[in-house]
Parts: structure tokens; C-alpha cells; sequence
């Protein structure tokens, strides 16, 4: 009898991450892997059982009958290893080891850096990784350990604790506003320019609110190829000069002198070069918590990093 072939966890992982992008490229980029790696290991076990596991769609790779069949159980395999390996750690009594904190770049960059000496003093054995990231990482899956997140999670195995509320409010240099003067009201800012997050971070709520309190900016450099008169009517509609992904993007752009930016109180404050504008329009402030995956928090290490973030203020 010929042999059967088996399954391999690698080769699980592997269907797994297409399934999560919808494309080799996506899934070599969470493996670290080359995407035609990924394409080989796919269509080598295709070929193994004889079976069809993604079909290419305009959407990306979509998993067939057979590939979500197989999934279903990659998916309960992952999770039992990554439990697995969660209990391990977790039984770690020593303070050594990497601890992985994920958080916006901008509360990495001006609240957690400059606290980490204390850290080192406190803990020498610990190395802390940092993952500056706008989504949320999966703590399940060891994407992290620790995260500091904007919303509270909803998913039963994180644990939440509140660290604080994180305002808001709208900074430029001194040299931007004595060159374009300094804004009274907020019907003001419809002649000023503007430093914001990307298109693609619209949805975040102090993006909403930045939206609701001016008039919708139009893009740098006008309107393409409207008419001259169109644009000349949207003259004095704000617009933005810089958008970014990153908030430290944003930072060096509004102290450059380039536009007034919506940021957070806690990172304006480290930055002597800007000062405040409108303070008493304020957006309402977003709280931040402190997440950890419940099979992990009692580890030392990931107690102790814990515990020095709450120490850390938000104001």
C-alpha cells in the first residue's frame, strides 16, 4: 500500500496565513517568507492529496470546499499550539526574557521610549520589543504581548485594564502661525493648512471629529483637473499640505512650520517647538487601555512590563 501523505504544521501555517491575505505575497510577508515559497508549499500539498485548496477570484485567493474544510481544523491545531505555547511562558518564574508591547507610534515614541531607562533599572534582564502599529495585533497568536489600545477589546480571552484618558487638541509652530496668523475660531481654520493621518485612518474618531469642526479639506494643490473657476470658489477651504500614517510624521511636519495638526495632549507637551491652538475647542479625549492575553499575564515578565506602564502618565 502506497504511503499516505501526512500533514505538516508548517504547511498548516502556511494555508492558514493565504487564507488570512488572500494572496501569497500577504501571507510570505506575515511568514517571512518569499511569496513563491508560499506558492510551492500550497501546490505541494494540493498535489499530495489531490485536492484543490484556493481558487484565484478578483477578491484574492478564496479557500474551496476542501481548503475550508482543512482550515477548520489548521485553525483548531494553531490555537492548541499557540495555548501550548503561552502556558510555557507563562511558567517562566525568571525576570529575563523579550516582552513584545504594541502601541500607535506616537505614545511609543513620546511616552514609552523616554520612560524605559526606569524600566532597565528596575528590571536589567527584560528587552522590550516595541511594534508601533495602527491595527490591532493578535495577542492570541503572539503577535504581541502587551498592547495599548484606544478602544476597549471585546474578546473574552484579553484582559483590560483603563491606564487613562488621552486628549486631544490642535498644535502648529510659532513660525507657522506668525505666518499665517494665529485662528480665533474655528471658522478660522478654513483658510489655514492642515497636517493629518492618511485617507485610510479617516475612521478614527478624533479624525471624524477634526472633519465635523472644519470643512472638508481638499487635496494639496487643488482640484486636479476641475476648472479654474471651481477651484478658485474652494480657494479658501482648508487643505491638507501633509497626511501620514504615523503621528511622529505629523509631529516633525507641524513643527517644520507646514500646518496646524489635531495630536494627542501627551505628545504635544514633549515637543517644546509647538503650541497650542483653539485651546478652548477641545475634541473629546479617548481612553487607552492596557491589554494582555490571559494565559500570559501572570508571567513575570509580562507582569513586570505591566506594571510599569500603568506607573506611566498619560498627561
Amino acid at each position: 500500500m502506497a504511503d499516505r501523505p501526512s500533514l505538516v504544521w508548517d504547511d498548516l501555517r502556511v494555508a492558514l496565513a493565504v487564507d488570512r491575505h488572500g494572496s501569497h505575497g500577504g501571507a510570505g510577508r506575515e511568514l517571512s517568507v518569499d511569496p513563491t515559497t508560499v506558492g510551492r508549499r500550497i501546490a505541494a500539498m494540493e498535489a499530495a492529496f489531490g485536492a484543490r485548496l484556493f481558487d484565484r477570484t478578483p477578491a484574492g485567493l478564496v479557500a474551496t470546499r476542501e481548503g475550508r474544510a482543512l482550515l477548520g481544523h489548521a485553525a483548531r491545531a494553531e490555537e492548541a499550539i499557540l495555548a501550548a505555547e503561552r502556558e510555557l511562558g507563562s511558567a517562566d518564574a525568571r525576570l529575563t526574557g523579550t516582552v513584545r508591547v504594541t502601541a500607535g507610534d506616537g505614545l511609543l515614541h513620546y511616552v514609552v521610549v523616554p520612560a524605559l531607562p526606569e524600566l532597565r533599572r528596575a528590571h536589567p534582564g527584560v528587552t522590550v520589543e516595541l511594534r508601533a502599529d495602527t491595527r490591532a495585533l493578535d495577542l492570541s497568536r503572539r503577535e504581541a504581548d502587551v498592547a495599548i489600545r484606544l478602544a476597549r477589546p471585546k474578546e473574552p480571552s484579553l484582559v483590560a485594564k483603563r491606564w487613562g484618558a488621552l486628549g486631544f487638541g490642535l498644535y502648529a509652530s510659532r513660525a507657522y502661525l506668525e505666518r499665517r496668523g494665529t485662528p480665533r475660531a474655528a471658522s478660522d481654520l478654513s483658510s489655514h493648512e492642515l497636517v493629518g493621518f492618511d485617507a485610510s485612518l479617516d475612521e478614527l474618531p478624533q479624525v471624524k471629529w477634526l472633519r465635523r469642526l472644519v470643512r472638508e479639506p481638499r487635496p494639496p494643490g487643488g482640484l486636479g483637473g476641475m476648472a479654474p473657476h471651481r477651484e478658485a470658489r474652494d480657494a479658501s477651504a482648508p487643505r491638507w499640505v501633509v497626511r501620514a500614517t504615523t503621528t511622529t510624521a505629523q509631529v516633525v511636519a507641524c513643527v517644520e512650520g507646514l500646518g496646524i495638526a489635531l495630536l494627542g495632549t501627551v505628545v504635544a507637551a514633549r515637543e517644546p517647538r509647538l503650541v497650542p491652538v483653539l485651546p478652548s475647542v477641545q475634541p473629546p479625549p479617548r481612553e487607552a487601555w492596557l491589554v494582555v492575553h490571559q494565559d500570559v499575564r501572570k508571567t513575570p515578565r509580562v507582569a513586570a512590563v505591566l506594571e510599569w506602564l500603568a506607573s506611566l502618565r498619560l498627561a
